[in-house]
């Protein structure tokens, strides 16, 4: 049954190759992140925007002109502000960035315009957490700025990631061989950074808005 359930899932990829078109990619860009603790509340502690980046290799399936999927492999950086505040004194000033590796998948509806193509998507994605720093000043007061690696906790530390994705972009079209594409992509985190270990334990997410450019080949199927 096993095998034929596998001849099955062979033939049905090898008509739908054939039928569509396999792209591959590089696209890279800046990430936005914002720290959400979902409506809890931590005194003392202001949250800032993060700033950082992504690459990406994506792979899109192209059915026909109007439906496809999107897949590949991403790194992203997630990144938050975080200021601790005693006694109206800052005690730290930090830019955190959490590094992921990830695979997107998503579902993208698109509208043809010629040599343009408009399209938006939504689907989601899954993640491994493999390194995590901070740079900033400390102390009261305030002195140097140094960047440091913060080893994880397997107690406390939560590496997998998960979420939902929903992204826009347009594309411009190179006679058929390849395609300039813009996207922006937003990320909501469904997985909490922290394992649930304390009674009162505060969850932490980190949402992204990303803004990205890249160039996509197609490499199969028909154009």
């Amino acid at each position: 049954m096993k095998r034929l359930l596998f001849a099955v899932a062979l033939l049905l990829l090898s008509m739908t190759l054939h039928a569509g078109t396999l792209n591959i990619g590089i696209e890279g860009g800046y990430t936005m992140g914002f720290y959400d603790y979902r409506g809890a509340v931590r005194n003392g502690t202001n949250f800032k925007l993060g700033h950082a980046f992504e690459i990406a290799v994506p792979l899109e399936y192209r059915f026909n002109d109007i439906v496809g999927i999107s897949s590949g492999v991403r790194y992203i950086g997630k990144s938050y502000g975080r200021e601790n505040i005693l006694n109206n004194e800052t005690v730290f000033d930090l830019r955190n960035v959490e590094h992921f590796f990830e695979i997107p998948l998503t579902l993208r509806v698109s509208a043809d315009f010629g040599i343009w193509r408009l399209f938006a998507g939504a689907g989601g994605y899954i993640g491994i957490r493999f390194l995590s720093t901070e740079m900033g000043a400390t102390g009261i007061p305030m002195v140097g700025t140094s960047w440091n690696v913060i080893p994880y906790d397997a107690d406390n530390d939560n590496l997998f990631d998960a979420g939902i994705i929903a992204e826009a972009g347009f594309g411009y079209s190179f006679n058929g061989s390849g395609e300039l594409q813009i996207i922006a992509r937003y990320q909501y985190s469904l997985t909490d950074l922290d394992k649930n270990y304390q009674e009162e334990h505060i969850e932490r997410y980190i949402d992204t808005l990303s803004i990205t450019a890249g160039y996509s080949f197609c490499i199969g199927g028909n154009e």
